[in-house]
């Protein structure tokens, strides 16, 4: 049996690399070439022209959900609002209350449905951007991204709502208390199933890029899943890689309630 290290005490070691909140897309490819295209889908653009309503079900939570009507841009109909809504709420739960939440995801946070990338992620300003994939199971495996085991369109968008929620949160910690919890992941974790495939970080030249699969478990562990992801395999990891996955997320929770 693995004893697990406490990964708060690891990551007080890390050398802060960067203090600029990530812009690159937030859903990474399962084939290496796709990563560049979904990083350059997700360039931060203007705000869309054109009128728009807010709804503000959640602004006490740090979200508002953006009403367009047009090609390029969507509405959310009242019952994907409840869907994502759920993962805001398991959120606020983890963290203490809707405040706490607000002030983690560096609120208030416009959530947007663009219709015209497969690909969801979250921008450097107040935009998360949910692509056409996020409640769509068939459009998501045709277009060869991760469904992490989303059995319906509504799991999948709730995932990946999650996912980008997940990375506001670590970006705010790493700008505000300059600590890296993606650094932490990846010299921690390892990249496969066995301690012998090495951690995320000692396979950094091949292009691993640890926080995208850690907001993803961490996102995962929020939502109350029975499981956490492996991206190198493309499937639940096992049960010991799991252990060492919830350490870091337990430690990242401790760690934030130790800054607020």
């Amino acid at each position: 049996m693995i004893k697990r290290l406490s990964i708060r005490t690891l990551a007080l070691l890390l050398v802060l690399i960067s203090t600029v909140p990530a812009t690159s897309g937030r859903v990474e490819a399962q084939r290496g070439a796709l990563v560049a295209a979904a990083n350059a889908a997700t360039v931060q653009n203007a705000a869309p022209a054109g009128p728009v309503e807010l709804d503000a079900t959640y602004a006490a939570y740090g979200f508002l959900f953006e009403q367009y009507k047009g090609p390029e841009y969507g509405s959310f109909s009242e019952h994907e609002i409840a869907v994502l809504g759920q993962v805001i709420e398991a959120y606020a739960d983890l963290v203490g209350s809707p405040e706490t939440l607000s002030g983690l995801v560096n609120g208030p946070v416009r959530v947007r449905r663009d219709l015209k990338r497969v690909v969801s992620y979250t921008q450097a300003g107040q935009v998360i951007g949910l692509g056409r994939g996020a409640f769509d199971l068939a459009v998501t495996a045709e277009a060869n991204y991760y469904a992490w085991g989303a059995e319906s369109g509504d799991e999948l968008a709730q995932i990946v709502f999650g996912h980008e929620v997940a990375h506001r949160w670590i970006d705010t910690v790493r700008r505000e208390a300059e600590m890296d919890w993606g650094d932490a992941y990846g010299e921690t974790i390892w990249r496969g199933e066995r301690p012998s495939t090495g951690t995320w970080a000692a396979n950094a030249e091949a292009g691993a890029n640890a926080e995208e699969e850690a907001v993803t478990n961490l996102a995962l562990y929020v939502l109350s899943k029975g499981y956490r992801w492996t991206f190198l395999r493309d499937a639940p990891a096992t049960e010991n890689r799991q252990v060492w996955i919830d350490g870091w997320a337990l430690d990242l929770i401790a760690f934030t309630n130790e800054i607020q």
